[in-house]
């Protein structure tokens, strides 16, 4: 079996070595040796049995500890579910009733604002009429009145409306003339409106007090008495009804008899009313009626000029045929039945009196000229205001001139209770009230509106629940809901005691079949439960299980180990190519992304193939055919899942290339397959495993480390099956032959299930296009960016700016110039270090997401396809300063208390760096742009190739300067104005941004003297000498030394990282300055110091700033592995260095030759066909 190599590269020279010189079976004895336990000589029991049993009564403690947890859990849940339901009706209950009473509160508010108002509304109307007809009070007979009262009527819900004017002694005989004039027409009219509306309710029922003016006339012809007159000229009157109506102005004696009204005014007859009834008579003086309980009410309105209402009203119950010898019965009872438009009974609840004053004009100056007098029945303002589903409300109606009267409401219906407060006091608490006094005037359409007389006996309205309503809200269910939760909770502790006891029996079967195949687990369970027959039964079940496999147990009871000799079967391993040199470059977070996903989906098709997962060692992934389970054709099995695997990893890499970065992509895998006997077993020890041995395991580990990436070789053991079974056009002989250790020379197969073209298809590398890459690396580069800028506009609480930021550039300096000692980064926000961001990725819109999409994507065409400093370079410094920027914001160290406290620890930890997620994005964003337009030469040859660009920046920093003129040009463009807004919200945020990127692009000239100098002064100034100024310059000096050393390691990070990857970039280099010297653009060839110059690169800057990274003391671990890389490459450069460099000048020779070649054959060609070469 492949192991781990202790040697941090892998050997490029040969293709086919090996990782490991030693067999499968030694490596296997290793391990073996290494885990296993022996007993003791003395048949003395051993620690772990003393341990078993001090456990097993640990176990059994806190077992009772769990049922008596879960009983007083039961208790207290059970409470707590108690008081939550029982809170729960409650507050369902208050909700409930609160919302019935805003309700009734709501209809009761609306009496004045819209009742009462409708009343005033016709009042105004009468005042329109006379004025628009020149017609003088009190001598009025309106027009249309029935259908206007009808509609005020509807509208304020009142069941009577009559118009008195006032009549003064002045004018009394003229109207009293005015009356009998115009009697039969007022009469006629509102008969014929009933008849014709058919809205008389009682159908041939005689009602006693409803006559026609004939009926009337008949009744009493003749019939009269002699008064005393009130005027001096006259000095008697006499009653006569013989024309149907009173022919003067009359009262009812306490006596009960109709007689003259001896004055003095003013009068109020009843004059023009709805529904027209004769119960009254025409011409009765309302002012002086019923022992005169209208006059203070009718006189106060006339006075005031203002809305008065009456106290409550009532009389006993009963129909308008009912004799209880109060007739105001039957008048009430008629007046409800026209209202509902069928005989209704009167329960004997109050109405009420309202008196509206008339006026002669709509000016300011206006007097009064009558009253219009409506009569409320206030059950009504109640009724259809409340769902069916609500009972018993309660609500009193108060005014502190009658006694209060109760009412109870019951969905749309409303009951009268009686006189007086009678609500239940237990409710007072939730008692809801409302009072006419908060309104001072009506709203009757005019401009001046109508006053409302509210000093003296104001109305008010008071609301309570029931104990009805209050049971409809309380129930059994927070009593039933209680014992339930009681009940769950016991039958959880009685099914804890009964699945302990079958635990106690599976337990070792459970374990034993996850770790091995079925057949051994069987055996491992009978074994063990043979032996606990005969020993007592002391130890917990998992504690038994771990005693066995630690192999003490057998050995003293005789019991031998559990392996099997499986002699048809196939073996199968699987490497990735160059994951070490991978893996060196990346975050261990995605380092085990990706073996995570590529062997999840392994085993996901193993299980679908049947084939058997043995282990994962690092990278390698080793599985068999054949075992425990016998398969004939196993050699298949394993070649189909092989391929499988192959297509799948294949797929997964170009996927995970965007999340894991460049490079992940054009990972490859090797496998490696054999069959023959394979003894496989439990190899016991502190872990048991289920392991496979013998000489088929050995040679499947050589067919994987001798083949070739991408590809699957097997043995011609494995080859011979697949004949016999028929697929012999899935194997193609390898060209050459393999030499194996211990095996000497074999003749091995190239494996590939398909046929025809597809075969042919499969077989080319799938290396991917330069586009299809550059893609893949912008895609990469976006998500990075959108991860940082995410975080920026989280931070701001996902605030963008109200308007675009402005750069305002600065005349006459040079980006150089801009270069600070300290970068001044944001104070610490204690407030906003309590809160860690949630991060939405959704909140970045899409326009901004395509303009970023964009911007890497020109930042990307304009890099040259230079070997070396090319767009793939800058995508690989940015996944170096990724990392490093990792450890900064998840260092390894522990910190107690809350988040504040941490972040607080962070911020002084990373000197501010990791507080500022701006600062962090601009590290980032420096990376890629650090290169931008390089043209693949040094500045000193920039300089002599471009003196106008080189005059522009004074001849230092060329390519630095101008790469981030053009980048930062570039984004200031209109085209990327929404890009900006998410990571600039102040002018404050572009500065800091910008100081930040100047720093760090400038960071990258490493050979300008005088800005290495002012490095090493800042250096010595922060970590060696005496640090001027406070504690947040402090915070700010290093954080700006961490930051710029941040981009320089990451620059030269492929010295710091696994050979492979130093070799690939080394080699890059070499030919990006070996063709500038071909080309005449550099004064030196680079073969002639290479070797010795990458030595003393390595001494005099790749290790002094690997330990710098360490001196920093904020990057972890990966300050370490800096420096290890660097220490073990400079060694390997060192011993083969010189060899390699004569190799590259032979491969770039050899390349440079080849296209000579082409030059000259196209240029014999042409001569032949008599072309010009240069326009070729």
């Amino acid at each position: 079996m492949k192991v781990p190599n202790i040697s941090q590269h892998e050997d490029e020279e040969s293709p086919h070595a090996c990782h490991d010189d030693r067999d499968f079976d030694e490596v296997k004895d290793d391990i073996s040796s290494e885990t296993s336990i022996s007993s003791t000589k003395d048949g003395s029991k051993e620690p772990s049995e003393v341990l078993a049993g001090k456990e097993t009564v640990m176990v059994l403690r806190l077992r009772i500890l769990v049922i008596l947890a879960l009983l007083s859990a039961a208790v207290a849940v059970s409470a707590v579910v108690y008081k939550i339901t029982s809170d729960s009706e409650q507050d369902e209950f208050e909700s409930q009733f609160a919302g019935s009473a805003a309700k009734i509160l709501s209809s009761f508010e609306l009496i004045v604002q819209d009742k009462i108002a409708a009343v005033g509304s016709l009042a105004l109307a009468a005042t329109i009429f006379t004025a628009n007809n020149n017609i003088t009070w009190p001598f009025v007979t309106l027009d249309s009145f029935q259908e206007r009262a009808a509609v005020a009527k509807s509208l304020s819900k009142a069941i009577f409306i009559g118009v008195l004017p006032a009549v003064f002694d002045e004018n009394r005989d003229e109207w009293e003339e005015f009356a009998q004039d115009h009697f039969y027409s007022i009469c006629d009219e509102a008969i014929a409106y009933q008849n014709n509306k058919g809205i008389s309710p009682f159908g041939d029922q005689t009602v006693p007090f409803l006559q026609t003016r004939e009926e009337l006339a008949a009744l009493y012809f003749g019939n009269g008495s002699l008064v005393e007159g009130h005027s001096e000229d006259q000095a008697t009157k006499r009653m006569d009804y013989s024309t149907g109506l009173a022919n003067h102005i009359y009262y009812i004696s306490d006596e009960g008899v109709n007689e003259v009204d001896p004055g003095p005014g003013p009068y109020f007859p009843t004059w023009q009313s709805s529904p027209f009834t004769t119960s009254f008579g025409l011409n009765f003086n309302l002012n002086n009626a019923y022992g005169h309980t209208h006059r203070g009410m009718i006189d106060k309105s006339f006075q005031l000029q203002e809305v008065v209402m009456g106290g409550f009203s009532s009389a006993p119950p009963g129909d308008f045929q009912s004799d209880t010898g109060d007739f105001l019965t039957n008048i009430i009872a008629t007046w409800l039945s026209f209202a509902a438009g069928e005989p209704v009974t009167y329960l004997g609840d109050p109405i009420t009196n309202v008196y509206v004053p008339v006026f002669d004009s709509l000016d300011t100056e206006r007097n009064p000229v009558g009253i219009v007098n409506a009569i409320i029945h206030w059950i009504s303002f109640f009724e259809n205001v409340l769902p069916d589903n609500i009972h018993g409300v309660t609500l009193v109606l108060k005014s502190p001139c009658t006694e209060p009267y109760t009412y109870v409401v019951d969905g749309p219906r409303v009951s009268p209770i009686g006189s007086g407060d009678l609500h239940d006091p237990r409710f007072d608490f939730l008692e809801q009230s409302a009072s006419m006094a908060d309104f001072s005037s009506v709203s009757d359409g005019s401009q001046l509106g109508l006053e409302l007389e509210t000093e003296d006996c104001p109305y008010s309205i008071h609301v309570y629940p029931s104990q009805v309503f209050h049971d409809d809200y309380h129930t059994n269910a927070p009593m039933l809901i209680t014992l339930s939760v009681a009940v769950i909770f016991v039958f959880t502790v009685f099914m804890f005691i009964i699945y302990d006891r079958i635990h106690k029996a599976t337990v070792t079967s459970n374990i034993v079949t996850s770790l091995f195949p079925k057949n051994i687990a069987d055996r491992l369970v009978q074994e063990q439960e043979d032996k606990d027959e005969k020993r007592e039964s002391f130890m917990s079940a998992n504690r038994r299980l771990r005693t066995y496999l630690s192999g003490g147990q057998g050995k003293r009871v005789g019991q031998g180990p559990i392996a099997d000799l499986f002699p048809n079967a196939s073996c199968l391993f699987a490497d990735i190519a160059g994951f070490t040199a991978w893996s060196s470059t990346r975050d261990p977070a995605q380092v085990f992304t990706l073996l995570q996903t590529i062997y999840q989906a392994f085993d996901v098709i193993a299980l679908r193939r049947k084939v058997f997962k043995v282990e994962t060692v690092g990278d390698s992934y080793v599985a068999v055919a054949g075992i425990p389970d016998s398969q004939p054709t196993h050699a298949v099995i394993i070649s189909r899942f092989a391929w499988d695997c192959l297509v799948k990893f294949n797929e997964l890499v170009k996927e995970l290339e965007v999340e894991l970065g460049p490079d992940t992509g054009d990972l490859q895998m090797r496998f490696g397959i054999n069959s023959g006997p394979i003894t496989a077993g439990v190899l016991l020890g502190e872990r048991a495993r289920f392991q496979l041995f013998g000489d088929t395991v050995n040679t499947a580990s050589r067919m994987e480390c001798t083949g070739v990436p991408n590809r699957i070789q097997v043995s011609q053991a494995t080859a011979e099956l697949l004949r016999e079974a028929g697929k012999s056009t899935w194997i193609t002989p390898r060209s050459d032959v393999i030499h194996a250790k211990g095996k000497g020379v074999l003749a091995t197969y190239w494996l590939l299930p398909t046929s025809g073209a597809e075969k042919k298809k499969q077989l080319v590398p799938q290396t991917p296009k330069g586009s299809v890459k550059q893609a893949r690396l912008i895609q990469w580069v976006v998500e990075v960016f959108l991860e940082h800028i995410n975080t920026i506009y989280a931070s701001r609480n996902y605030k963008l700016p109200e308007k675009p930021v402005v750069y305002k550039s600065r005349l006459n300096q040079i980006t150089l110039d801009e270069v600070v000692e300290v970068i001044c980064l944001p104070k610490f926000d204690c407030v906003a270090g309590n809160g860690v961001p949630v991060v939405n990725k959704a909140a970045i819109s899409s326009t901004a997401v395509d303009q970023l999409c964009d911007y890497i994507s020109n930042i990307a065409s304009l890099y040259h396809k230079n070997p070396f400093h090319n767009f793939e370079h800058a995508c690989h410094v940015t996944m170096a300063v990724d990392k490093f920027m990792k450890r900064i914001v998840n260092p390894n160290i522990d910190v107690d208390g809350d988040h504040s406290n941490v972040a607080s620890h962070l911020h002084e930890y990373t000197h501010g760096i990791n507080s500022d997620p701006l600062a962090l994005f601009a590290i980032v964003f420096s990376a890629l742009i650090h290169d931008v337009d390089h043209r693949g030469v040094s500045n000193v040859q920039l300089e002599k190739e471009d003196k106008d660009m080189a005059a522009m920046y004074h001849n230092k920093s060329i390519a630095e300067q101008n790469s981030l003129d053009i980048a930062w040009n570039l984004l200031l463009e209109p085209e990327y104005s929404e890009l900006r807004s998410y990571f600039f919200c102040t002018e404050a945020d572009m500065l800091r941004f910008r100081q930040v990127i100047v720093n760090v692009v400038l960071a990258t000239d490493i050979f300008d003297k005088e800005l290495n100098d002012l490095r090493k002064a800042r250096w010595d100034k922060a970590f060696s000498g005496e640090l001027e100024g406070g504690t947040k310059y402090f915070n700010d000096l290093r954080a700006t030394i961490v930051i710029e050393h941040i981009i320089q390691a990451s620059d030269v990070s492929h010295t710091m990282q696994h050979w492979q990857v130093y070799r690939k970039w080394n080699e890059k280099l070499f030919k990006e300055m070996y063709m500038a010297f071909k080309a005449g653009r550099m004064g030196v060839d680079p073969s002639t110091f290479w070797y010795k110059g990458e030595i003393a690169f390595f001494d005099s800057y790749i290790i002094p700033l690997a330990k710098k990274l360490k001196d920093c003391n904020v990057f972890g671990v990966s300050s370490d592995e800096c420096l290890n890389y660097a220490m073990m490459n400079r060694a390997e450069w060192e011993e083969r260095g010189d060899q390699i460099t004569k190799d590259m000048i032979a491969e770039l020779a050899n390349e440079q030759g080849i296209i000579d070649s082409i030059d000259r054959a196209q240029e014999h060609i042409c001569d032949e066909l008599g072309l010009d070469n240069e326009n070729v």
